[in-house]
């Protein structure tokens, strides 16, 4: 048991220590994290280029693939054209990289997306194909379908003899949008804002544009209308405003600009500034709170899994194999606990008279046998706090509480008598024998006793009904044994 309260000890203080240095370490490299806060932001610029690139870039990049697949230009080129195989063309695009495909044809007037939706470039919802044939470029980027906005990358389609035949290109739903950088703003604190070449905010990470008209007329928002970039033209010059990758520092933020060159847009970044650094350490005590309950709640359940798994190894250490009572070792421990508890207490040593012969006639099996079925019986008529056990060979020992002697005399007779009547079968021959069992008894109040002499004085009586002829109960007599 000492041994038992040791490891005990061991686990909860290494198991302490651990967490404590977890604590302090945590709380160090907190506080380092933010003295290096304004140091440090710009990290947050890596996985930024992996979100543009995946959901910006990429769309421009497939949109650009399909505008010069020749493939698709020579079957465009023909007189009449199949719709199903050009919706399937459409489809294969949008399932591989999950964003809506879509062609406009001049030669066929159609516009067809992969969602199997198509219009005339007469429909009133075609005024977009007019509008950006008229400009001077061959790719554009914009907010459209009043329905379910989308942000669309449309690529002019042009033959081989380099006339314009149409648009194709790509649209991604702004709520994926949404999705992607609201969980960035949420990793990092940062706000992200996306405007286009005429400082129109196209996307952003705490408001998606919505549109009523399909060049967003109603609810365009121009970035020269935030006080924050008013501030900061009045730092920076207008040209390296909108050329330059900058970072500026004001009493509300720290505003860094990125240019997306692919699309002639420029990306915002907006983090709290060094000042706003308490915030952080209330929101690292609040996590460390919730921490340190997370560890107790732990803490609590490890120790009763601990228990558990100690309580089912002491049993298999401390109990014998054969009988499955307790062995030696634990009788002697349960000694120790139950004269602490109880004012006196019986100690009774039983021996199984002749066993030797019933081995040697019978064979170790039956013997076994044997063995099992007065343990058996000396297990049924125990009381909760009375324990039996084996004390080595054919030899038991049981602990009886506040017990008189004579009261102990009264049950062992029982046990003695149930044991002279059972009747054992040997199968190999289909012999039957019976075998009895002897007792001696020794009883002591529990002041200044030791289990060695109870023990000692149980045996001497336990020899004396031996040399009386076996199959008997005696009770330790001093006197007597003299």
């Amino acid at each position: 048991m000492k041994f038992i309260n040791k490891f005990n000890q061991s686990i909860s203080a290494l198991y302490f220590l651990t967490i404590f240095a977890i604590v302090i370490t945590s709380y160090f490299t907190f506080k380092d994290v933010i003295n290096s806060y304004n140091k440090s932001q710009h990290q947050a610029i890596i996985p930024l280029f992996s979100i543009v690139n995946s959901e910006v870039i990429r769309p421009l990049n497939i949109a650009s693939f399909m505008a010069n697949d020749q493939m698709l230009i020579d079957f465009i080129e023909q007189e009449k054209i199949d719709k199903n195989s050009l919706l399937q063309y459409l489809q294969r695009f949008s399932q591989r990289y999950n964003m809506l495909t879509f062609v406009a044809l001049e030669k066929h007037d159609l516009i067809l997306d992969s969602n199997n939706k198509s219009i005339s470039l007469v429909n009133e919802k075609a005024e977009w194909y007019h509008r950006l044939k008229a400009q001077d470029k061959n790719q554009f980027s914009d907010i459209g379908n009043v329905d379910n906005p989308h942000l669309y990358f449309d690529m002019k389609l042009f033959n081989h003899q380099e006339e314009f035949i149409g648009f194709i290109g790509v649209a991604i739903d702004l709520n994926h949008f949404s999705e992607k950088f609201q969980e960035y703003s949420k990793r990092f604190g940062f706000e992200l804002i996306f405007v286009d070449q005429n400082n129109d905010i196209m996307l952003s990470s705490n408001h998606l544009m919505k549109t009523e008209s399909h060049h967003r007329k109603d609810e365009t928002i121009n970035i020269g209308q935030l006080d924050w970039y008013q501030n900061l033209l009045s730092q920076e010059s207008l040209s390296q405003v909108k050329k330059t990758v900058i970072t500026v520092e004001s009493d509300e933020r720290i505003i860094s600009q990125m240019p997306i060159q692919a699309l002639d847009w420029r990306m915002f970044i907006l983090s709290p500034p060094v000042s706003k650094q308490d915030e952080y350490l209330q929101l690292f005590l609040a996590k460390i709170g919730i921490f340190i309950l997370l560890i107790f709640i732990i803490y609590f359940f490890f120790i009763t899994i601990v228990d558990y798994f100690k309580k089912h190894l002491v049993k298999d250490s401390e109990t014998d194999f054969l009988t499955k009572l307790p062995n030696r070792s634990y009788l002697n421990w349960r000694f120790e606990e139950l004269i602490c508890q109880h004012d006196s207490i019986c100690v009774i040593i039983a021996d199984i008279d002749y066993f030797k012969i019933v081995n040697d006639t019978y064979g170790h099996t039956v013997g076994d046998e044997v063995l099992k079925e007065v343990a058996s019986q000396l297990n049924a008529n125990l009381r909760s706090d009375d324990i039996s056990g084996r004390w080595g060979g054919e030899e038991f020992v049981m602990l009886l509480p506040n017990t008189p002697c004579q009261k102990a005399f009264e049950i062992v007779e029982r046990i003695r008598e149930s044991i002279a009547n059972t009747p054992f079968q040997v199968s190999s021959s289909n012999h039957i024998f019976n075998t009895t069992i002897s007792f001696g008894i020794s009883e002591s109040p529990t002041d200044n006793v030791s289990f060695k002499q109870l023990i000692e004085e149980a045996d001497k009586a336990l020899y004396q009904a031996k040399n009386n002829g076996r199959n008997q109960s005696i009770i330790f007599n001093e006197k007597a044994t003299k």
